[in-house]
C-alpha cells in the first residue's frame, strides 16, 4: 500500500466515524458501547439479543440489563465538530505528512478524577428523571469514556461512589478504549455486572472515537 491508498483509506475511515455519529444511528452506536462492556467482561452475545425499549430509558436491553448509555469527553470537545473537522482535514491532504500534528502528552488521573467526571451528567439525569417520575432503579447506567487530554492510572484507589448511589441507579459501570469497571450494581443487577463489580479490566490495543 502506498502513501495514496493509505490516504484514502484514511479519509474513508472518517466518513465512517462521520456516518457512525450522526442522529440516524444514535441506538447503533449505544449498542456499540455495550457490545465494548460485554467484550471486556468476556460475556458471549449475539446482534439479536440486543434490542430497542419502546420508550426511553434505557436506550438499549439486553437479556435482563437496561442499559442507558451516555458519554464522557475531554471539556469542550464534541465527537460530532471534531470527526467533521477531521474528514475535511484529512480529503484536503495530498501527502500523509501534511496530517502529521503534535500532540500534547496527556495528563495521568488517579480513580477519583475518572470517576468525578461522571458526576455532571449523572446529576442531571438523575434530576430529569426524577422529575418525569421514572426510576432509577431500573436502569443499568454505561458510560463511554474518550479522553485525549488525560489517561487514568488504575493501580490509585476507586473511592465508594456515594453520590451515584444515593442517585438510586441499579448499576453503574464504565468503559474506555482501552479499558472497563463495573463501578457498583445492586443485588437485582444482572448478574454478569455483579460478578464483575469492582475489577478493572484492561486491554492492550483499544478502539475509540
Amino acid at each position: 500500500m502506498d502513501d495514496s491508498d493509505y490516504l484514502r483509506l484514511l479519509t474513508h475511515q472518517a466518513e465512517q466515524a462521520n456516518a457512525f455519529l450522526s442522529n440516524a444511528r444514535k441506538w447503533e452506536r449505544e449498542r456499540w458501547v455495550c457490545q465494548r462492556l460485554l467484550q471486556a467482561l468476556n460475556v458471549s452475545h449475539r446482534l439479536e439479543e440486543f434490542s430497542a425499549a419502546g420508550q426511553e430509558p434505557p436506550d438499549v436491553l439486553f437479556r435482563e440489563a437496561s442499559f442507558e448509555v451516555f458519554f464522557v469527553l475531554d471539556e469542550g470537545r464534541r465527537l460530532n465538530d471534531e470527526w467533521r473537522v477531521e474528514l475535511e482535514r484529512r480529503r484536503s491532504a495530498f501527502s500523509l505528512s501534511q496530517l502529521v500534528r503534535r500532540e500534547a502528552k496527556p495528563r495521568r488521573i488517579g480513580a477519583a478524577e475518572l470517576q468525578a467526571r461522571l458526576a455532571p451528567t449523572l446529576r442531571k439525569k438523575a434530576h430529569n428523571y426524577s422529575e418525569r417520575g421514572l426510576d432509577p432503579g431500573e436502569l443499568d447506567l454505561l458510560a463511554f469514556v474518550s479522553l485525549k487530554r488525560v489517561v487514568p492510572d488504575f493501580n490509585s484507589h476507586f473511592p465508594p461512589p456515594t453520590e451515584f448511589l444515593r442517585q438510586g441507579w441499579r448499576s453503574l459501570s464504565l468503559v474506555g478504549p482501552t479499558f472497563a469497571r463495573v463501578l457498583f450494581a445492586h443485588p437485582d443487577a444482572p448478574d454478569f455486572l455483579r460478578s464483575n463489580l469492582g475489577r478493572s479490566v484492561l486491554f492492550d490495543v483499544g478502539i475509540s472515537l
